[in-house]
C-alpha cells in the first residue's frame, strides 16, 4: 500500500513484535467498527486492507461480517496464515481486488483502519477509486489517516535493524475532496486521538 519499499520492509521485519504491540483496540477503533458493522446491517462480505495481526477482522467477524484478510507486507500474511487464517498478499494500488472466493461479486465493505497513511498522495485518488470499483452501490468504506500536513518519515528499531516508515497527513477539506472524487459519499469524517497528539480523521462513507 505505499510506494516506499522500506515502509513495507520494516512491516516485514517485525510483524510478530508490531501486531503484539498493536493488539489492544483502541475505544476510537471500536466506535468505528460498531458504526461501520451497523450500516452493513451485521452481515456482508468485506475486504480489509491492511489487516496487519489481524485484531480488526476478528472483531469484524465477532458481528457477523466475512473478512477478506489482506496485506502488502508478506509479514504479516505469513503470520496470519500460522494463526490459522486465510490472507492474500495484496497491494490495492496496482493488483487485482477483486474476490477470488466470490468472482464478479462486489465486497458489501472496505475497511481501512490506520494503513492508508503509507500511501503516497498522487497515489492516494487511484488507489480511492479502486476500491469503489470493488464495492456495491451503497457499500461501506472506513478509513482513517492521521490528521496534519505533508508527509513524515518516522525511524524507530536499532543500527543493526532500522524500521523506516513514511506517512502522509490529510486535512479534511482535501480528504474529503479526494473521497467524493473517486466515487465514495462521505456521511461523517470524525477527530480522533489514539496516543497524546496522535490525530486521526476517521472517515465513514458509502459507495454513490
Amino acid at each position: 500500500m505505499s510506494t516506499d519499499r522500506d515502509t513495507v520492509r520494516s512491516y516485514d521485519a517485525v510483524a510478530a513484535e508490531y501486531a503484539a504491540e498493536a493488539a489492544a483496540m483502541p475505544e476510537w477503533v471500536a466506535i468505528e467498527i460498531d458504526a461501520f458493522a451497523t450500516e452493513l446491517g451485521g452481515s456482508g462480505r468485506v475486504l480489509e486492507i491492511g489487516s496487519g495481526g489481524g485484531r480488526d477482522a476478528l472483531e469484524l467477524e465477532k458481528r457477523g461480517m466475512s473478512v477478506r484478510r489482506t496485506d502488502i507486507a508478506k509479514g504479516f500474511v505469513e503470520l496470519l496464515r500460522e494463526s490459522g487464517y486465510e490472507a492474500d498478499l495484496l497491494d490495492p494500488l496496482t493488483e487485482d481486488l477483486a474476490d477470488p472466493l466470490h468472482p464478479g461479486t462486489p465486497y458489501d465493505g472496505i475497511w481501512a483502519c490506520a494503513c492508508l497513511i503509507h500511501i503516497a498522495r498522487e497515489d492516494f485518488s487511484t488507489v480511492l477509486g479502486r476500491l469503489a470499483e470493488a464495492t456495491r452501490t451503497g457499500g461501506q468504506l472506513h478509513a482513517s489517516v492521521r490528521e496534519g500536513d505533508g508527509e513524515k518519515m518516522s525511524t524507530h528499531g536499532s543500527a543493526v535493524a532500522p524500521r523506516r516508515y513514511v506517512e502522509t497527513y490529510w486535512r479534511e477539506s482535501a480528504l474529503l475532496s479526494a473521497l467524493t472524487d473517486t466515487g465514495w459519499t462521505v456521511s461523517e469524517v470524525r477527530r480522533c486521538i489514539g496516543k497524546p497528539d496522535d490525530r486521526w480523521l476517521s472517515v465513514r462513507a458509502s459507495r454513490t
